[in-house]
């Protein structure tokens, strides 16, 4: 039986923290993806009910989290036999940071949709959104957040063409505002 990895590259998808980030020392994550689990580097990911990370968010009251790890990555799984995988690591939403990230729901948005100061949410909460992916919030009446909704994030910078692989990424601030009744 043959068995043919094809692992992205680096500069695919890329989740890098813009600010307030030290290397080391940074408050993340640890876990392992649940069964099945696919998302790109610099996805939006929550814990499910059995501690498992999985793409988007399970509930809407999970901790919003963006990886560092595709779930395909080595880090998190492994060509048959291989003893390495199984974990991967994400930035919590309560880290204090800025961050950029490709995985940006561009399919259903345009870039002039990502204004700063909007807030973003989990792109599977609005119609047709890929799990993973983060959209702008529809805002309600009074630019007000509707109640059922849970905010991920606030715009700080837009989306641009990265300077390192020219591809289009999402600066913003993560934040947890879970959906309330």
């Amino acid at each position: 039986m043959s068995f043919t990895l094809n692992p992205s590259q680096n500069f695919d998808h890329l989740l890098h923290p813009v600010s307030g980030y030290n290397g080391m020392h940074d408050l993340q994550f640890v876990g392992q993806p649940a069964d099945g689990a696919d998302w790109r580097r610099g996805a939006l990911v929550s814990l499910d009910a059995a501690g498992k990370l999985v793409a988007g968010l399970s509930t809407a009251v999970a901790m919003p989290m963006w990886t560092n790890n595709d779930s395909s990555d080595y880090d998190a799984a492994s060509d048959k036999g291989n003893i390495s995988g199984g974990n991967v690591a994400a930035f919590p939403a309560t880290a204090g940071l800025e961050l950029k990230t490709t995985e940006v729901d561009l399919d259903n948005f345009t870039a002039s949709d990502f204004t700063v100061n909007k807030p973003l949410v989990a792109a599977e909460s609005l119609n047709g959104g890929t799990e993973g992916l983060i959209a702008p919030g529809v805002l309600g009446t009074g630019d007000k957040i509707p109640l059922g909704t849970s905010q991920v994030g606030v715009i700080s910078k837009g989306v641009f063409a990265d300077e390192s692989y020219a591809q289009d990424v999402l600066r913003f601030w993560p934040c947890y505002n879970p959906g309330r009744v």
